[in-house]
């Protein structure tokens, strides 16, 4: 579960179950319900969690004044050059606390306070919390925070002393914590994540970054991290959007062959970019939910090529599948509400999509067997545009000004390809079902009154059922 945001704005994601409409609730009611849920979804800071807590409660002042601190010259030039504002400030120092497992294993604990450590203006804290676990079972953990009062560091390892190619293997890390600290410090923010995707699975367990940015008790930009061989979680958030995603990596003999999870993810890329434009979404943020959907799905291609052909699902001699290549997943992006009509309070530009892709593996009791893989996306927006595209809208509380068309705009579509294999084994069937419910809402205004409101639905369902491996 991705803490710090608000999980009711995804999909549901439930690993190899598909999903299906409550008896007696049609395929439009259920649109207009999830429609009506993404809409009223709102940017909102979750708690802080308790390794973020953990961070805030390391006092820079209490740490300078004890005596038994080894202050290290190299760090200490470091966290001079440490300045607020941003969790990127700590991009360096703690790309270069991870490299110095590579000479020693010692723990680190060492503080700054005084003058020029704070920052200028309304004060900022923020706090970084790393923690890897290895195959053995110990933990490295790396804390960070920038208060008013100052600066304070801690690198220790829990557990067994780190072996050579564990203390390498956690400071290859480095290049990749300074990427993606760097990016949040980017406007807009960029969530570069590939790198804490590719450690090596032999060596280590899992990786959980967590950072914060906050002003006083309100949380400025929040983002939670997670990576094992099992699942990968993705939870961002600041006053702009906020993004989670999560990616099922369990189950990789459902994937098929090396080359058709980069097919995937090019489609998806496409049907992303085409949301963005239909519900006249923010390039910036869409490009942020690729980034990542490309950082989970990182290295499917080299884990489908392991697969022997006898366990994934495969249809002819070149191995290729109607199945996607990708893990399941869930993600959704939502756009923080913003008033674009200062003479009507209720017509907000809003923008929330979400997907997710299930998969499920079933036996009959005679001994056949159906794969079915269902993807599912919901696209809820609403925006202004001027009704003479050659005159910029500026809507204000005067009549003059209101001449424009409110864009209200609910999409729903479900894909699904199922494949049937007799009780020996053969494909029997493949079948394919696509089920679309979209509705646009156009309302005119002339001088603040409506003069006009168009619906146009667009609704259809179609299926068709291959027979013959050939003919795939």
């Amino acid at each position: 579960m991705i803490t710090g945001l608000n999980p009711t704005t995804m999909l549901p994601f439930t690993a190899r179950v598909s999903t299906s409409l409550q008896p007696g609730i049609s395929a439009r009611a259920a649109s207009n319900a999830a429609s009506s849920a993404s809409a009223s979804a709102k940017v909102t800071f979750g708690s802080q969690t308790p390794e973020i807590a953990a961070v805030y409660s390391l006092s820079p002042k209490a740490l300078s004044a004890s005596v038994a601190l080894q202050h290290n010259a190299s760090l200490t030039g470091l966290m001079q050059s440490v300045s607020g504002g941003s969790v990127s400030a700590f991009a360096n120092l703690g790309s270069a606390l991870l490299g110095t497992l590579n000479d020693s294993r010692e723990d680190i604990t060492q503080a700054l306070s005084g003058v020029g450590m704070g920052t200028e203006g309304a004060p900022r804290d923020a706090a970084v919390a790393l923690s890897i676990v290895t195959q053995s079972g110990s933990t490295v953990s790396l804390i960070m925070t920038q208060q008013r009062e100052g600066l304070a560091i801690e690198m220790k390892t829990q557990g067994e002393a780190l072996s050579d190619d564990e203390a390498a293997a956690v400071a290859n890390l480095s290049g990749a914590l300074e990427k993606t600290l760097n990016g949040l410090g980017q406007q807009p923010p960029q969530l570069d994540l590939l790198g804490l995707t590719h450690f090596d699975r032999n060596v280590l367990k899992s990786i959980d970054l967590k950072t914060d940015l906050r002003n006083s008790e309100s949380t400025l930009q929040s983002l939670n991290f997670h990576a094992d061989d099992k699942t990968r979680s993705v939870a961002y958030e600041d006053g702009e959007f906020s993004l989670e995603m999560s990616s099922d990596l369990s189950h990789p003999t459902l994937t098929g062959s090396a080359p058709q999870p980069q097919s995937a993810l090019s489609a998806w890329d496409d049907k992303f970019d085409k949301a963005r434009r239909v519900g006249q979404g923010n390039r910036d943020q869409m490009a942020v939910l690729k980034s990542v959907f490309h950082a989970l799905n990182s290295d499917t291609a080299n884990k489908t090529a392991a697969i022997s052909g006898s366990r994934a699902i495969r249809l002819g001699d070149n191995g290729t599948s109607p199945l996607s290549g990708l893990h399941d997943f869930s993600l959704s992006l939502t756009q923080a509400k913003k008033a674009g009509n200062p003479a009507r309070g209720e017509e907000a530009d809003r923008f929330t999509y979400s997907a997710s892709q299930t998969t499920e593996e079933s036996m009959g009791s005679n001994g056949s067997k159906s794969v079915k893989q269902t993807t599912h996306s919901l696209l809820s927006a609403a925006w202004h545009e001027a009704l003479d595209p050659s005159i910029p809208l500026a809507l204000n509380e005067m009549k003059s000004s209101q001449n424009y068309s409110y864009h209200l705009l609910d999409n729903d579509e479900e894909n699904s390809t199922t494949l049937n294999y007799s009780d020996r084994g053969q494909l029997a069937n493949v079948s394919q079902n696509e089920q679309v419910n979209n509705r646009e809402t156009v309302k005119k205004y002339v001088l603040g009154e409506r003069v006009d409101q168009t619906v146009t639905p667009e609704a259809y369902s179609r299926s068709k059922q291959l027979a013959l491996l050939k003919t795939l």
